[in-house]
């Protein structure tokens, strides 16, 4: 997933604020100001999509989006400042937590479906994983753009791991034996299959499917028919569920992403 430039204000913020933690920048004015430069930025760069589970996410709504650091902003091992690194912050929804919000982006059972940084941080604090999780599971900065890693069962609506995409891939810094055990386990740390997002993919799912049949009841031939819903669905930057519909759409979603420059 491509980012964007760093902010300017955040640049100077940390300049002046070497050694400053991400709770005090946000309870100091200027800092404050900082803050609500960095997470419309984050968003922008992101497509408007979770970096974890790709549910749409809103740039004027707090309630529905937060910055996360992949490695502990609380870090202090080194000098290096993490809270205010930013190739170390992301924008990710609230993991289901929030029980005024409608499916997708909360269902009860809640602790079942929290997933995302919501769920990491139940996994690190419950020791199933590393605080400083680079290795363990995937970094979206750092998730290749081709090929695509992920695999949809349609009959369910779960993630799972390409086996051969894995195979053509190896991911700098991986803890485990192969690619595909580190997607698998990424998949089980943020709990990307949990009921409220399966059941949002097959929504998703259920909506190609019918775009195809109108296509085909209107004479378009299989082919025409996938180009014209690749460039429906994929020249919106980027749509929610991104993966989910780049799987749908197969080879005529990677064809429309190369012929666009996809970056990640």
């Amino acid at each position: 997933m491509a980012g964007t430039a760093e902010p300017d204000e955040l640049k100077s913020y940390r300049e002046a604020n070497p050694t400053c933690s991400w709770e005090a920048m946000r309870q100091d004015a200027r800092g404050r100001a900082v803050y609500d430069v960095i997470r419309p930025r984050l968003i922008e760069g992101q497509g408007g999509i979770c970096a974890f589970c790709e549910i749409k996410i809103n740039n004027d709504d707090p309630t529905h989006c937060r910055v996360e650091h992949f490695h502990p902003k609380s870090d202090r091992a080194t000098p290096h400042n993490w809270a205010l690194d930013w190739n170390n912050m992301i924008a990710v929804c609230m993991g289901g937590s929030q029980r005024h919000h409608a499916v997708p982006y909360a269902k009860e059972p809640l602790p079942e479906n929290l997933s995302c940084d919501a769920h990491k941080d139940k996994m690190i604090q419950s020791r199933w994983l590393e605080e400083r999780c680079e290795g363990w599971i995937i970094n979206p900065l750092a998730l290749p753009a081709f090929p695509r890693l992920f695999f949809l069962k349609k009959s369910t609506g779960e993630l799972l791991a390409d086996e051969a995409c894995c195979a053509e891939v190896s991911v700098e810094g991986n803890k485990h034996p192969t690619t595909q055990a580190l997607v698998e386990h990424t998949i089980s740390m943020l709990n990307l299959n949990c009921d409220r997002l399966c059941e949002a993919r097959k929504r998703i799912l259920w909506h190609i499917e019918r775009n195809k049949k109108q296509l085909r009841d209107a004479a378009k031939t299989p082919q025409q028919g996938m180009d014209e819903l690749a460039h429906r669905f994929l020249r919106q930057r980027w749509p929610g569920f991104f993966t989910t519909i780049r799987f749908c759409l197969g080879a005529a979603a990677e064809q429309y992403l190369q012929n666009n420059r996809y970056r990640g």
